[in-house]
């Protein structure tokens, strides 16, 4: 179909070129060939009478106009997939919808696996594509997952949202410390001065930027850790504590799912953390499709499941791994 003399197809095209500013990555992205994309990209150049992605070195960079009408087209694809895809009604039983959900393991390791048990209790035809946190451009790791990985939903600490997408806050958590439990050094607690002197083990975020949030407040209060190993995932973080005098600090939450597999002991930490709020983001476009609004509120639900009083005296798992 044209309007006013542009065939409406292009516009799809449009958006993968300049999200993408990459041919062949657009190509993959709309499931043509490489040639078949260039001729698209050649059409809007002649129709807008701009070249709209221009050489950089070795990377396409969007003109003046191209980053003027990128978020116009996504406006106008998202109003479009609105209209076509809204349904008369939602039936969670029936919805055989794919939802792709970005957050850190901690997240995913303390919230997700209830949220697909109900799913699969009430809506077993959904699927779930659970993605970690990537490697932000601009620092900016909402817009990376949710305009460039195409992503449903991001859930980010709350220092790193994004004020330009919808957010709800959805969990809150304290940090703690995790010893071994078998070994003698920190038996009931821990003070500043032992946590100072303890070998650690730290959370690194791979791309070397970004700090944990235990990380940036001991950092922006002078203290220094020894840290004798530093992994890319919390979930690996009791393999190296077990056995050995080191510390670890973590969610209250995680830590409480760990003594459950490990011999650990959770400590108060030795200095006040501030409260780690995270919060879901998502496009605004999405707020009126009714399987998101679903999903939104089945996940605020099985958050809220997981607000339970906790204790803040050192507990002790009674069985191994």
């Amino acid at each position: 179909m044209r309007y006013r003399r542009l065939d409406l197809n292009l516009l799809v095209a449009l958006d993968a070129l300049l999200s993408e500013c990459s041919v062949s990555r657009a190509a993959e992205r709309l499931h043509l060939g490489q040639s078949a994309t260039s001729s698209a990209l050649g059409r809007l150049r002649e129709h807008f009478n701009d070249p709209l992605l221009v050489q950089v070195g070795r990377r396409l960079e969007p003109t003046a106009l191209g980053l003027q009408l990128l978020p116009k087209v996504r406006e106008a694809l998202a109003l479009t997939r609105e209209i076509v895809d809204a349904p008369v009604e939602f039936d969670p039983a029936t919805c055989t919808r794919q939802f792709t959900l970005v957050a850190s393991d901690y997240v995913i390791d303390v919230l997700m696996p209830a949220v697909s048990r109900e799913l699969a209790r009430i809506a077993p035809g959904v699927r779930l594509n659970l993605r970690d946190l990537p490697a932000p451009r601009d620092d900016d790791v909402v817009s990376e997952a949710l305009d460039y990985r195409r992503s449903d939903w991001v859930i980010v600490p709350e220092r790193r949202r994004n004020p330009a997408y919808p957010h709800e806050a959805i969990l809150s958590d304290r940090l703690c410390c995790i010893v071994c439990a078998q070994h003698s050094r920190f038996v009931e607690s821990l003070n500043l001065d032992d946590y100072r002197s303890a070998e650690h083990v730290v959370r690194a975020f791979a791309d070397g930027r970004n700090l944990s949030m235990d990380s940036a407040h001991l950092q922006e209060q002078g203290i220094e850790r020894d840290i004798a190993v530093s992994v890319e995932s919390f979930a690996l973080i009791p393999e190296f504590i077990v056995g050995t005098a080191r510390v670890a600090t973590v969610f209250r939450r995680q830590a409480q799912r760990f003594a459950q597999r490990y011999h650990l002991r959770i400590l108060a930490a030795p200095l006040v953390f501030p409260e780690a709020v995270q919060v879901l983001q998502w496009h605004p476009y999405q707020d009126l499709d009714p399987a998101m609004r679903w999903f939104r509120s089945l996940l605020l639900e099985q958050a809220a499941l997981l607000d339970q009083p906790v204790t803040q005296s050192p507990v002790s798992a009674s069985s191994p791994a």
